[in-house]
């Protein structure tokens, strides 16, 4: 029966009711009469407000049981009622509102397939989760554990994903969400899948959280578009990605061609943020000696900010390029790195590339992030690079980091080719041996009021006998006719490696150590970038306290707080 008909009918017959018990017979009513007649018409008035939301409340929550022991014949309606199998739940088709709930702790293979018949709406969502205390698993075996597409409003959350391995049969990604808008994804454990253990493609206003993807091949969490070669257009809105790890994606071996094994990867989006995710132990099976993976990376994106995040300990193949912490690749514009860490990663902490996409690459600032000992293939803790296939890459300002590299011969930077509009500013750079890749030359590049120092001793700088002497040659680190750089121990208070479990731990003792001693050199040296070149600066440093602290900026990612400035 069609629910406005259904309704009017159930009006009529409220109504009828009403008429009714306030009839007196032709008598006036009494008080008492009238009071209750007031009361029973509340009552009433109330069942008619019911009977108005009866359809309402079955589609905004209608749960659905699966378990083990459940039949599918059986309603799904609730624990007692439970269906038993993934494929009775692929017959549904599910209703604004509708939750899909498997028993926690118990083990269901398959697929889950949704459709566009199984989208939600605004104020009701389609829901996929657990029931009881734990997380279900959903073993998708050779293929995927789930898979939407066009399911708008699709919110999955509390389940734990497992494939066969990337190497022992799967072939498939674990979750694939894909032309499905207001998407949550939630609390899951995704491991054991060839390809991405998440994948959301053309996708808006997508919010991922509390994912662990680890042990997957092409990488942990990774969203797509087809824009690559669009000057114009992107193909996913608004995403946010918090609080997720990405650990050990070595690689997917069926990828012989182009990269594989990052941990979090975005393209072809405009408007993003990724922040208080980690990503190390991945791409170290990578099957390709070209281009490699990064931990966390973005390409063909727009007004994007990565902040808060750790990458460390990451690989490529052993003669292939990248295996680098952080990356802005191919068509970024607009977009902000800061207040990251990255350590210890084969290739180098940040990566600036530009492969040729259909995008130029411009407009990108890279501030307060601190690099350790990272680029251990030679490329050092910055990299700077663009291809020969075209596009372009221009215009990044570079300020308020601490590069720090005490590997063998580990230089700050290295710069492939020259790009106009590379400034580095109030940045320390401590090497060991070379400031420049060996073989590399800088020409386009320009640095002003940053630190350098040299672990092997030498301040012999550029084929230049010291600093000075390369900033009258150059013009570089000039300022009103004299030198501004500083060649000087920066004077951290103890800068080493310490283990971290999580992006949460970026303070206290770890951000101590990289904090400027009373003494340093770099306290109230700093550039105002804002009254000097109309960069904003950013309004805190790594540690979150407000900048600058003193009568000027600090240089570095670490300004010495206030109590213990001289």
């Amino acid at each position: 029966m069609n629910r406005s008909v259904f309704r009017h009918i159930r009006f009529q017959r409220i109504r009828l009711c009403l008429l009714r018990f306030t009839s007196s017979s032709g008598e006036e009513s009494t008080l008492p009469h009238l009071l209750s007649s007031c009361i029973l018409f509340i009552l009433l008035f109330l069942m008619i407000i019911a009977g108005c939301g009866c359809g309402l409340s079955r589609h905004a929550g209608r749960c659905f049981y699966i378990r083990p022991g459940g039949n599918d014949d059986s309603s799904g309606l609730s624990p007692e009622q439970a269906w038993r199998t993934i494929s009775r739940v692929n017959q549904e088709d599910f209703e604004p509102g509708d939750s899909i709930l498997f028993e926690g702790g118990s083990c269901f293979e398959g697929t889950i397939v949704l459709g566009p018949e199984d989208k939600g709406d605004a104020e009701r969502r389609i829901t996929v989760s657990s029931w009881g205390g734990k997380a279900a698993l959903i073993d998708g075996g050779d293929a995927g554990a789930l898979r939407a597409d066009s399911c708008d409003y699709l919110a999955v959350k509390k389940m734990n994903f497992l494939g066969k391995g990337r190497k022992g049969g799967n072939a498939a990604e674990g979750v694939f969400i894909s032309r499905s808008r207001f998407v949550i994804i939630d609390s899951l454990e995704i491991s054991g899948f060839q390809h991405s253990g998440l994948r959301l493609h053309i996708c808006d206003d997508a919010r991922i959280t509390h994912v662990y993807a680890h042990d997957n091949g092409f990488t942990g969490i990774h969203v797509t578009g087809t824009t690559v070669w669009d000057t114009v257009r992107y193909d996913n809105h608004r995403l946010y990605i918090g609080h997720c790890v990405a650990e050990n994606n070595p690689g997917d071996p069926s990828v012989l061609d182009n990269h594989s094994g990052s941990g979090i990867i975005a393209s072809s989006v405009e408007g993003g943020i990724i922040e208080y995710c980690e990503a190390f132990g991945n791409g170290w099976d990578m099957p390709w000696d070209g281009n490699g993976p990064v931990g966390i990376w973005i390409w063909d994106s727009r007004d994007f900010i990565i902040q808060y995040c750790v990458s460390h300990d990451n690989r490529s193949a052993p003669d292939a390029a990248d295996g680098g912490g952080f990356d802005f690749d191919g068509g970024v514009s607009r977009s902000i790195l800061q207040y990251c860490l990255s350590y210890g990663n084969q290739g180098p902490g940040v990566g600036l590339f530009e492969f040729g996409a259909g995008k130029p690459w411009h407009d990108n600032t890279v501030r307060y992030n601190i690099s350790l000992d990272d680029g251990k293939n030679g490329q050092g803790s910055v990299a700077v690079w663009k291809g020969e296939a075209g596009g372009s890459i221009r215009d990044c300002e570079i300020y308020n980091n601490t590069f720090y590299n005490s590997n063998p011969d580990g230089p700050s930077l290295c710069v492939q080719n020259n790009q106009e509009g590379f400034h580095f500013r109030n940045n320390v750079f401590v090497y060991n041996g070379s400031f420049l890749m060996r073989g590399k030359k800088l020409k386009n590049e320009k640095f002003e009021n940053n630190c350098y120092w040299n672990l092997a001793g030498s301040p012999e700088f550029l084929g230049y006998p010291d600093l000075q002497a390369w900033a009258e040659a150059t013009g570089n680190e000039i300022r009103d006719g004299k030198c501004a750089g500083l060649y000087a121990d920066p004077g951290l208070q103890k800068p080493e490696k310490i283990p971290l479990i999580s992006p949460l731990r970026l303070s206290g003792d770890f951000h101590y150590r990289y904090m400027p001693a009373a003494d340093s050199p770099l306290i109230d040296a700093g550039l105002d970038t804002k009254q000097s070149s109309g960069i904003d600066p950013g309004g805190r440093d790594i540690t979150g306290n407000p900048v600058p602290q003193g009568r000027a900026f600090d240089i570095g990612a670490v300004e010495l707080v206030q109590s213990g400035r001289p």
